[in-house]
């Protein structure tokens, strides 16, 4: 969805006055968004991505009339089990749709069948947050979560999973409020309680969304894509004509570019959602100062790793069952978070890598649970907080490099790829030059590092800070800020990498 674009700049104002000449009636808004959604999904994907959406919609809608309609428990369970098993199908099918394309082609060409499967055979846009947000739909209603009564209509579900804001690349927007999902202030931003409201919306913290919105472009399309440009892509295409420092710090500058990239969508469209009076869960809460890869989980996609505790790692137990199968159910967690990527064994190795992760560190806090100063403080940020801030740095330090080193394996096509980045950051010190934009990176790195816990504030602090000018030079200054991005960023319109996925 290109939300970043020349048509969509010109046409969401005109969408915002018409929508908001319906304040009085917000089943009326709830049509536009609707019809804007699917108008939207058409342009930016096509008629295939549309009809999926569609389809994927009137399949889930119907299957809860048939729960409503259901007289015992054991049938409404069956229906639930039914909608969730053709949901993973229907998810599966075409996340590894791509790795039978081929084969399947020549099949056809066998046959003297020319189909253009290249073309016709595409991820069809939104797949995952959709199909999440279904399941999310399903089991809501299925344990009474949602009252019959308060159920959305089949236009409402259409634009509550094909929503223009979220269908992208998220956030993942639940049925009903959930722990650790909140909005920018802390509100719980369950999806029905807002479609189905029936008292006038209003633009909430207009000030505070229109710096969020600016925040996010500067990240999405400024930072991100100068990291891409200058620092990530040149390195890893070649990593053997680069100095051990260079790739070192394009590793780095990897998930610092994702980060960028996904965290700057989200706040781009959680300010958009404020300005159509709507609340959408932040997804990002400073997640590369966390102190431990558990409390990084608790930060990064925020809407991906709690619906990952609720409908996977709970289900299966939890920790409710044992320590030993506490760490099963984190592996399969994480395994599964890691096939939700994508195909092919590079996902798979990255979401074992951070189960394992969470493995180790659980049974490090068994181990460190002999020591008395962690078992008095109960947490182990408590316990680093009480060394000083040489540990605390240290502990953040690791925690970022274990992130960024497993990072490595998304922009990769094969293992040999990984071997050659390896091979290049031990072996290149002393027969390769360093690069001129290392150094200063590295340093600019830093000092973002250093400086973030109130960098991450700045939307926040614009908004208090416009509040002191006069209300008719805000839009100046905002539209001033907009053009400095512009200026700033590298030419031509980005896409969303975590759309990939």
């Amino acid at each position: 969805m290109g939300l970043i674009s020349i048509e969509f700049g010109l046409g969401f104002p005109i969408f915002f006055l018409l929508y908001w000449a319906f304040r009085p009636r917000p089943d009326i808004q709830n049509l536009l968004l609707t019809l804007a959604s699917l108008l939207l999904l058409g342009y930016y994907g096509s008629g295939r991505v549309l009809a999926c959406v569609v389809i994927f919609t009137v399949l889930v809608y119907l299957l809860t009339k048939a729960m409503q309609a259901s007289a015992s428990a054991r049938a409404r369970k069956a229906w639930l089990i039914l909608g969730v098993v053709l949901a993973i199908l229907n998810l599966a099918f075409w996340k590894y749709a791509e790795q039978l394309r081929v084969p399947l082609a020549d099949l056809l060409a066998d046959r003297g069948l020319d189909i253009d499967l290249q073309n016709q055979w595409l991820l069809p846009l939104g797949l995952s947050y959709y199909t999440f947000q279904g399941i999310s739909y399903l089991v809501a209603c299925y344990r009474g979560d949602v009252e019959v009564t308060r159920r959305l209509s089949l236009v409402d579900l259409l634009g509550h999973f094909g929503l223009f804001l979220t269908v992208t690349a998220g956030p993942i927007h639940r049925t009903t409020a959930a722990k650790g999902l909140t909005d920018y202030d802390g509100a719980p931003c369950g999806a029905v309680d807002q479609i189905r409201t029936r008292e006038p919306r209003h633009i909430i913290a207009p000030t505070f969304a229109l710096c969020l919105i600016l925040a996010g472009l500067a990240k999405k399309w400024w930072l991100s894509g100068w990291l891409a440009s200058h620092v990530v892509t040149p390195v890893f295409a070649n990593p053997s004509q680069y100095h051990s420092l260079d790739i070192f710090t394009a590793i780095q500058g990897y998930t610092l570019q994702l980060f960028f990239d996904f965290s700057g969508y989200s706040d781009l469209v959680v300010g958009m959602a404020l300005l159509l009076g709507l609340r959408l869960p932040v997804n990002f809460r400073a997640p590369l100062l966390a102190h431990n890869l558990r409390e990084f989980w608790n930060r990064w996609h925020i809407s991906l790793s709690t619906w990952i505790r609720d409908y996977i790692y709970l289900p299966l137990g939890g920790s409710r069952q044992g320590f030993v199968r506490t760490q099963v159910n984190l592996l399969l967690a994480m395994g599964l978070s890691g096939a939700w990527h994508g195909y092919g064994w590079k996902f798979a190795i990255w979401g074992l890598l951070h189960g394992a992760g969470l493995v180790l560190l659980n049974i490090g806090d068994r181990i460190l649970a002999l020591v008395p100063g962690w078992r008095d403080s109960g947490r182990k940020r408590d316990f680093i907080a009480s060394l000083g801030w040489p540990a605390k740095a240290i502990s953040v330090f690791l925690t970022v490099q274990f992130v960024c080193f497993c990072f490595v394996l998304f922009p990769i096509q094969d293992l040999n790829e990984v071997t050659q980045i390896y091979s290049a950051l031990v072996h290149n010190f002393h027969d390769v030059r360093i690069g001129p934009w290392t150094l200063p990176v590295l340093a600019a790195m830093l000092l973002l590092w250093l400086a973030y816990p109130k960098l991450r504030r700045l939307p926040e602090t614009g908004a208090a800070a416009l509040a002191h000018f006069p209300a008719l030079l805000r839009p100046a200054l905002i539209f001033a800020g907009f053009v400095l991005i512009v200026l700033l960023a590298p030419s031509g319109i980005p896409g969303f990498m975590y759309a990939n996925f």
